[in-house]
């Protein structure tokens, strides 16, 4: 199943100084552990050019130094003789099997009805797609990450507008996802894979509670295995599911969302939650000001409601609630592990991340409201005592932009 790499505290520098640099600068999404040309090899560069520029019927030279992407992928911008550009995109690792999958099916699902890159070309072997290039810009990350509280507040908006509309078009596209997902696929995929993944935290969870010496009785954490069956409001569509602050592109028109190699289809809360967590998949994952999130829910919720009406309702407000919640539990259960494992916590200055004991804590704290998983809340709230003691943690702060523009 799809991960990501929000707990992971080294990154290449050299890759965050690229997309975090001054200026107007390419913005593709960027794991916390980065690829860089060097890392990929010109050979790869030279067969991933020529590929692409044969499904294109144009010979294709890349345009600078391939943008920061995982190490799954190399990503890299690139023009024919008549100067039309693509942002070519290969999938490196075997994980890369199910990333182009979903990705590209995603893409062709969605091709000029959601906010997304549009699907030009794509290849099985090797696995890339070439999408149109959108050109560079700012995300709602540099917006966070700036000192203008007004900016950060509109495009926070702005981006629940481009989720919104995501979800509009997505709720009718999941048997041509679906179709595409497994004919692209070279085995069994989960269209959702979120279930596993709260699945596979219940065991972690035990580990973890002993690891913070806070005893638990047996089966305490099998709740968060049963948590999709209780959602309330029949309200799903495809999700881009990393829909991180820096995974955008800000235009005129509005917000493109970017990177769809996790799409999954699943209740549209999950994503909605992202605003209430905030950002549990993120590394840009700094507090919200309370006024600019509730904004940015209530542009959403009105997008959303023309097609699910139920969404302005209770249910819907406790399927939120109960989303919140369990991106909490499987949140922290991704990031608490280096605490307790002793793993080294680097700092990167181009990147300002918030502590992760401090980012432990508000996912556990979180968890301790108990308003929708109210099994566990004696839980979170020892555990989030025992984080709180063992490793000095505190509240996690605003982003930047929301505090004068400092990082605290």
């Amino acid at each position: 199943m799809p991960t990501w790499g929000i707990c992971d505290p080294v990154e290449d520098a050299s890759s965050v100084a690229a997309r975090q640099g001054r200026g107007q600068r390419p913005i593709w999404h960027s794991d916390p552990v980065s690829a860089t040309r060097n890392d990929v090899g010109q050979d790869v560069l030279a067969e991933t050019l020529a590929v692409a520029g044969d499904l294109v019927r144009g010979r294709l030279r890349s345009v600078g130094e391939p943008f920061p992407g995982s190490r799954r992928t190399l990503v890299v911008r690139a023009v024919d003789a008549s100067d039309r550009s693509f942002v070519v995109k290969r999938y490196l690792s075997e994980e890369g099997k199910e990333a182009y999958a979903r990705e590209a099916s995603a893409l062709e699902a969605l091709r000029g009805v959601a906010p997304t890159p549009t699907l030009v070309a794509e290849c099985a072997d090797p696995r890339l797609v070439v999408m149109g290039d959108l050109g560079d810009g700012t995300h709602l990350a540099d917006a966070l990450l700036g000192a203008d509280a007004d900016l950060a507040a509109a495009t926070l908006s702005g981006w629940a507008a481009s989720v919104g509309a995501l979800h509009r078009a997505g709720h009718h596209v999941r048997d041509a996802f679906e179709a595409g997902v497994l004919a692209r696929s070279t085995g069994p995929v989960d269209l959702d894979y979120l279930p596993g993944q709260l699945a596979d935290s219940v065991m972690e969870w035990t580990r973890l509670a002993t690891a913070l010496d806070v005893p638990v009785p047996d089966g305490t954490f099998d709740v968060l295995a049963r948590v999709p069956d209780r959602f309330r409001v029949d309200a799903s569509s495809l999700s881009a599911a990393d829909m991180c602050p820096d995974n955008n592109l800000v235009r005129d028109a509005g917000l493109v969302l970017l990177d769809f190699e996790f799409a999954l289809w699943r209740p549209i809360a999950w994503d909605a939650a992202y605003l209430r967590v905030p950002w549990p998949t993120c590394w840009c994952a700094w507090s919200l000001e309370s006024g600019a999130a509730e904004m940015a829910l209530a542009r959403w919720r009105d997008d959303v409601a023309v097609s699910w009406p139920d969404v302005r309702g209770p249910d819907f407000d406790h399927d939120l609630q109960l989303a919140t919640e369990a991106w909490a539990w499987l949140a922290c259960s991704w990031c608490l592990p280096g605490l307790v494992d002793g793993e080294p916590q680097r700092v990167n200055p181009l990147k300002p991340m918030p502590r992760m004991p401090d980012r432990v804590l508000r996912f556990l704290r979180t968890a301790a409201a108990g308003r929708a998983l109210p099994e566990l809340a004696e839980v979170a709230l020892a555990l989030s005592r025992a984080v709180e003691m063992a490793y000095a943690a505190a509240e996690v702060p605003v982003a930047p932009a929301f505090a004068g523009g400092r990082v605290r």
